[in-house]
């Protein structure tokens, strides 16, 4: 029996990425045909497809208890272990998820070097590949789905230059932080890491760069804010996401809490205020995607009974940015088979929410139903450090490896902390 290779691309463009990764092995024509790229376009205009229609992974940042045989690590403190794991979930599932099983994703040292849950981010993601930020400095991509690994170049902003506009830069820096933020260039048609990076002598100073994975190099771009003071402080890990070719952060800046984004085709930052006079004082928000638009989720700080959270949707229409609506309220929740819920994570279907539980479990929560369901994801400690997000998997390459070489973890990345908490380069 024979068939044409039109459907033999057909079948193959529809199986998963671990299926296909082993039937690259098959012959010469069907790993020619896997690594292609336009195969590598059609199977990820399926994955999307398939993500929006009937099933999405979820990819959680959380910290567990270590499996140790003694107590010994109680001693050290060293009792709990950051993981990344991922969750497939099932639009049509019903029923409990019991069956369903976390799979850990093993990225290469120094994850098991790993103590602080901070250490670890999870700083956007695109068409499957996630963009990790590890200890200080280090940014690494990753494709989950085919086990491909990519530490990319160092930065030249981590310190300034010895020159005369930043001569005392160098010498006493009480402030740095960075952010990072991961997606597609439409325009470019290249895959983008954006970061800006904010630290002080005298005064704030903001500089932000880019990197492009076809280039696989940094370069630095203008801003408003460079050269001027800026303050820029980030909130919780979470609060950042990438939609429709801009990438958001919640941060508290100059003008108080706002969102600060950066259109990748563009390369401009702007900065989107939040509709704060109508959100209790006592409430924080979460940036989220919801029905294919940008969205917060407000709560309260601290949960009380009954529990209710507030849905805003950004408007889109005429560019007004900062303009919001109140679409939804879920709540009051109360009964006795709903937990005391702590943070929104993501929603993996517009009706279905998972959310930290009390206990650190994490829970779908169905808005129409106001039912939950247990996953098979846990957490110890803080639940803001915790993260979720809905990713697809794909085959889209990021020209690494299974390795990862070159990881700095000393606590500033290439510059030594003094005794009296000054920085200086090494």
């Amino acid at each position: 029996m024979h068939v044409s290779e039109e459907i033999v691309e057909q079948i193959l463009s529809r199986l998963p990425p671990k299926s296909l990764m082993r039937f690259k092995c098959v012959c010469t024509l069907w790993c020619n045909l896997i690594k292609s790229p336009s195969f590598v376009a059609k199977h990820l205009s399926n994955s999307l497809r398939a993500s929006s229609s009937s099933s999405v992974s979820i990819l959680f940042k959380h910290t567990v208890e270590k499996k140790v045989e003694n107590n010994d690590h109680a001693e050290t403190g060293d009792d709990v272990e950051t993981l990344l794991s991922s969750l497939y979930l099932c639009n049509e599932i019903d029923d409990d998820f019991d069956d369903l099983v976390a799979e850990v994703l093993r990225v290469p040292p120094p994850m098991n070097q790993i103590i602080r849950s901070s250490d670890l981010r999870i700083a956007g993601h695109c068409d499957g590949i996630t963009c990790l930020k590890i200890f200080v400095g280090n940014v690494v991509l990753c494709n989950p789905a085919i086990k491909e690994f990519k530490l990319l170049p160092k930065s030249c902003l981590l310190l300034p230059n010895d020159n005369d506009e930043y001569k005392y830069l160098d010498c006493e820096l009480r402030y740095y932080t960075e952010f990072l933020g991961f997606g597609y260039d439409p325009k470019g048609k290249d895959y983008k890491v954006v970061r800006f990076e904010v630290y002080e002598e005298s005064c704030y100073w903001f500089r932000a760069e880019v990197y492009t994975l076809g280039s696989n190099s940094w370069r630095e771009v203008e801003t408003e804010y460079t050269y001027r003071e800026f303050f820029v402080m980030s909130g919780y890990c979470d609060e950042q996401m990438f939609f429709e070719g801009i990438y958001y952060w919640q941060v508290y800046g100059d003008v108080g809490r706002c969102i600060l984004s950066f259109d990748m085709g563009d390369e401009i930052f702007n900065v989107i205020s939040i509709p704060w006079e109508e959100i209790p004082d006592e409430y924080h928000v979460r940036l989220g995607e919801w029905k294919e638009a940008i969205a917060l989720i407000s709560c309260p700080t601290v949960p009380v009974v009954p529990q209710s959270f507030d849905i805003w949707v950004m408007n889109n229409s005429g560019n007004v940015k900062g303009s919001w609506t109140k679409c939804l309220t879920i709540g009051p929740m109360e009964g006795v088979e709903i937990p005391l819920l702590y943070a929104p994570l993501v929603f993996w279907k517009s009706d279905e929410l998972l959310m930290v539980a009390e206990d650190g479990r994490v829970v779908s929560y169905n808005l129409e139903k106001q039912t939950v369901k247990y996953l098979p994801i846990h957490f110890v400690g803080d639940y803001f450090h915790t993260q979720a997000v809905a990713y697809v998997n794909s085959i889209v390459s990021i020209n690494g490896g299974n390795k990862l070489e070159g990881i700095d973890n000393t606590d500033f990345y290439g510059i030594n902390a003094l005794g009296d908490g000054r920085l200086r380069a090494v």
